[in-house]
């Protein structure tokens, strides 16, 4: 039987490299991002699923059955949990270890280890910042646009916080930019944790090209076979305009602030104090209107379900809504 190790981080926090490094290792599996733990797990309103059915209905009914069965719980996590096991054991072939990276698992990480008690955790960090760089670098060309990953760099990163400081003993944690820097310092100490004491020997391997699957980054491993810390401050580049300082100085919140100061995760001088005009006024009012349009064709156009909905009633002949 496979045992799992669920890589909880956000979105472009480092999370393939860390996955690449443990598959170098040779004792696990892996396969890009799995997710299939987001259809199963996860009943709050965060968790919001389009569906051509009345989704409220079955959270209606989930509360029947706790009303009248206290058990429903643990027994539908049993389900999930004896589900993905199987599923685990057929992708891990004869391999020790499952590694499962869904960075949005961050969103349900405390149902994962409820599901999964004896289940590794690692919890991986990177400076929000540098992620929210890297986020509109990849997925946007360039332009700013962490407010599309709100979930994650709100929820995501608060929840992640919640898991890791109330299973502290149970967790392991790592910084993407420790990773980087000394990795294998890091990965002897993952090692420890795991019980895998010859992983600290991956540092100095040659990285697999993929972790197979469609989905993870497309873009660090193809530019990197071996551990670099290049990137590691690289983002800073990145914020080089009013908008983008005038965006980080208001995420920066004096309470999160606190917390990732203990991380060691401050905000930069040089942001702080930058003029407002360094960097290019155009490109700032660039970005601006750049968000405003894609939030107002995100909330009052969304342009996916028209689509979609032309394509299904064009395919199968009646029409169809989502609720």
């Amino acid at each position: 039987m496979a045992r799992p190790i669920f890589l909880l981080s956000l979105p472009r926090a480092g999370s393939t490299l860390l996955q690449r490094l443990l598959l170098a290792g040779g004792r696990c599996a892996t396969l890009g991002e799995p997710s299939l733990l987001l259809r199963f797990l996860g009943g709050d309103e965060v968790i919001q699923r389009r569906a051509t059915y009345w989704e409220s209905l079955v959270e209606t009914a989930e509360a029947d059955l706790r009303k009248v069965w206290p058990g429903f719980d643990a027994s539908y996590r049993g389900g999930v949990a004896s589900l993905m096991q199987g599923i685990y054991d057929g992708l891990a072939g004869d391999k020790e270890w499952f590694l499962d990276k869904t960075p949005r698992y961050t969103l349900i990480a405390e149902e994962i280890r409820k599901a999964f008690p004896e289940a590794k955790f690692i919890v991986l960090w990177r400076h929000p910042l540098a992620v929210a760089a890297s986020m509109s670098s990849t997925y946007r060309r360039g332009r700013w646009c962490p407010e599309e990953f709100g979930i994650d760099l709100h929820e995501g990163l608060e929840r992640l916080r919640r898991f890791a400081a109330d299973h502290r003993d149970e967790v392991c944690e790592v910084r993407y930019e420790d990773l980087v820097a000394d990795p294998e310092a890091e990965l002897g100490r993952l090692g420890a944790y795991l019980g895998w004491p010859e992983l600290a020997e991956s540092a100095t391997a040659e990285l697999p090209e993929s972790a197979g699957g469609t989905l993870g980054d497309s873009t660090g491993v193809k530019d990197y076979r071996k551990v670099s810390a290049d990137s590691s401050e690289k983002w800073k580049g990145a914020v080089d305009n009013w908008y983008r300082r005038r965006w980080c100085r208001r995420y920066w919140t004096a309470e999160r602030a606190a917390w990732l100061g203990e991380l060691g995760y401050e905000f930069p001088p040089g942001l702080a104090s930058a003029p407002w005009w360094r960097g290019g006024v155009l490109d700032g009012v660039l970005d601006a209107m750049t968000a405003g349009r894609r939030r107002r064709r995100r909330i009052l156009r969304p342009t996916w379900l028209p689509r979609f909905a032309r394509r299904f009633s064009r395919e199968h002949g009646y029409d169809v809504q989502f609720r």
